[in-house]
């Protein structure tokens, strides 16, 4: 289609493209590892290396006082209880810079630039995670649904959902919320 980026000529070298077509691990809300094939509703448990995935970040544990004092309200009931942002409000969707995206209560690098798209789901949608360590996906059963929800494996931070209707190289939509979220432009030079 006209205006759309080829991904799989985007230039991403194949080490990467590789890394995202391969199997990705959950976990779910009470630790038991799953094996993802395709489809966010077939959760298979495994053991072996599933089970390393959380504990490849350090995690950091504060209080509720101590969120509700630096996050914004806004960030805090997104991060730390799981609101979703209207669609269409955030103030990353429409970004078109190069960059990399960070958690907005750790810090933490958790997409890239290259991977984001526009799905029109009114929320910023990346094909893939920077480093798949630094975000943890779980099941979701809240509101009568089944879904994958995305967090920041170091803080525990509520970022969004990811859906299984993206793009290829993964064909995965990480569809975040921009109050989740940091953006660094890339340096010059």
């Amino acid at each position: 289609m006209a205006g759309e980026r080829n991904l799989c000529d985007s230039g991403l070298n194949n080490e990467i493209k590789n890394r995202y077509h391969s199997r990705l691990l959950y976990r779910s809300r009470t630790g038991t590892a799953y094996d993802r094939s395709r489809s966010t509703a077939s959760l298979r448990a495994t053991s072996g290396p599933a089970a390393a995935v959380s504990e490849v970040v350090n995690k950091i544990e504060k209080t509720d006082a101590q969120w509700r004092e630096e996050l914004s309200p806004e960030r805090y009931a997104v991060l730390r209880q799981s609101a979703t942002e209207r669609a269409f409000s955030g103030k990353l969707y429409h970004n078109h810079d190069e960059g990399t995206y960070q958690c907005a209560g750790c810090g933490n690098t958790l997409f890239s630039s290259a991977t984001k798209y526009e799905s029109g789901s009114g929320w910023p949608s990346f094909w893939a995670a920077e480093d798949r360590a630094n975000v943890e996906l779980v099941e979701d059963r809240a509101h009568g649904m089944v879904r994958t929800e995305a967090r920041c494996a170091h803080c525990g931070g509520h970022l969004g959902h990811v859906f299984d209707d993206g793009p290829a190289p993964t064909g995965e939509r990480y569809c975040m919320n921009s109050a989740a979220l940091e953006f660094t432009p890339k340096s010059e030079g």
